[in-house]
């Protein structure tokens, strides 16, 4: 009876094993050095956990053995929230269990922070879910736990400040009393502290390795992808919007080269053209950047960031409009269908004040946000998508099987 009540998480974590006895060889992309090296510029939890993990075991292979079987407790953990809480049978379980898995067999082994990120993202929702359902310190600590951990993961997870300030709103609403407001205001104010005084720390303990790496260093994290975007809908004649000779010449330049592959906005011929286009600028830019930084005694961060602010500032349509491409171009059914979830949870709350609702608008606004900022901080990858649109498609799967048993019992009963 107990095998048959844990069948789902039986399959899982057999299903692990024999992945990891099929390979557990980290796959190394470019990314990978930077978690290997520590980079200042990253969150440091994965970096840490890369270390421990040598440490212990002298193999990278420890590092896929312990993600592999944390993205299995995330989705088993998942997968039994959602059963407890909408009464499915163990083929809902089953197939859920199933959806959840298929990004671990993509990114099992890569030693990058998709898979840890992806575990802990279940964990978080999971324990929001409870949070929403039974309001109790248990399940608010461990909410905040995984937050915080998702914070030092990865920097893209900044969207749960916004994310987690909307949702002790709400939930303020729902359960409305004195010592539920001190618990949230000390929850919120524990993760801030939290995890600015781990960046802080690790910021400090690096400093001096990062300002010798990073001088003249052309990734730079936001503003190098706000520089690519600044290029990209501009034109050659932005270029005399700055008085400095040395920058305008530079900046003239780099126009000059990228006109020539066609890869300025004004070219633009539909799907994918930006993706092209940020490869060439991205390559392009560096050689040109490195002279500019040496003559100007700064760094390629700082004039990347004073040439993205200009350059935007002087074509916030373009850039409006470029950001809608990114929308449109990429997974643009992934911001409309969260969009009108959120808008209609959002007016049904206001009416009833349902936990239901409530975590609708949670997981919409995980979407939103997590999409917003890829969009307009980052470059648009299918990866960085997996932390909320599998969970969404999960709950719209749910969703819809609870309200069909919900028509049935009504159609019976008529």
């Amino acid at each position: 009876m107990k095998i048959k009540n844990n069948i789902v998480e039986i399959f899982i974590l057999a299903t692990t094993s024999i992945l990891l006895i099929y390979s557990s060889d980290p796959v190394m992309y470019n990314d990978s050095s930077r978690y290997l090296e520590g980079s200042l510029k990253d969150p440091p939890l994965y970096s840490v956990v890369i270390l421990i993990m040598q440490s212990i075991f002298k193999t990278l292979n420890s590092v896929v053995v312990l993600q592999t079987f944390i993205m299995s407790i995330g989705i088993i953990f998942f997968t039994n929230t959602l059963s407890v809480l909408f009464k499915l049978n163990t083929l809902k379980k089953s197939i859920i269990a199933i959806f959840l898995y298929l990004p671990t067999l993509k990114f099992y082994n890569h030693l990058l922070t998709e898979p840890l990120s992806n575990a802990f993202s279940l964990l978080l929702v999971s324990y929001v879910i409870k949070l929403i359902c039974d309001f109790n310190i248990r399940n608010l600590i461990w909410s905040a736990i995984f937050v915080i951990t998702l914070l030092l993961m990865r920097n893209q997870f900044i969207l749960l400040y916004p994310l987690i300030l909307l949702l002790y709103l709400f939930l303020f609403f729902i359960y409305y009393k004195k010592n539920t407001f001190v618990l949230l205001a000390i929850s919120f104010l524990a993760i801030f502290l939290v995890h600015n005084s781990l960046s802080t720390l690790n910021k400090y303990i690096k400093q001096e390795s990062f300002q010798n790496k990073t001088l003249l260093s052309s990734d730079t994290g936001v503003f190098n992808f706000l520089y690519i975007d600044s290029i990209y809908i501009s034109s050659i004649n932005d270029a005399e919007l700055f008085e400095n000779p040395y920058i305008r010449k530079t900046l003239t330049e780099i126009f000059e080269d990228i006109n020539n592959n066609k890869a300025l906005m004004e070219y633009y011929d539909g799907r994918g053209h930006f993706s092209k286009s940020y490869q060439i600028i991205r390559d392009k830019s560096p050689a040109h950047l490195k002279i500019l930084a040496d003559k100007e005694n700064t760094s390629i961060i700082e004039l990347k960031k004073n040439i993205s602010i200009k350059l935007i500032k002087a074509n916030w349509k373009n850039y409006m409009k470029h950001i809608f491409k990114k929308f449109y171009d990429s997974s643009w059914l992934f911001v409309f269908v969260p969009f009108f979830m959120l808008m209609a949870s959002f007016i049904n709350f206001l009416k009833y004040k349902s936990h239901f609702s409530l975590i609708v608008i949670f997981l919409s606004s995980f979407s939103l946000s997590n999409h917003s900022v890829i969009y307009l901080f980052g470059r648009v990858q299918p990866r960085y998508f997996i932390y909320s649109d599998f969970i969404l498609l999960v709950f719209i799967f749910v969703s819809f099987s609870v309200l069909i048993i919900k028509n049935q019992k009504m159609n019976n009963k008529n």
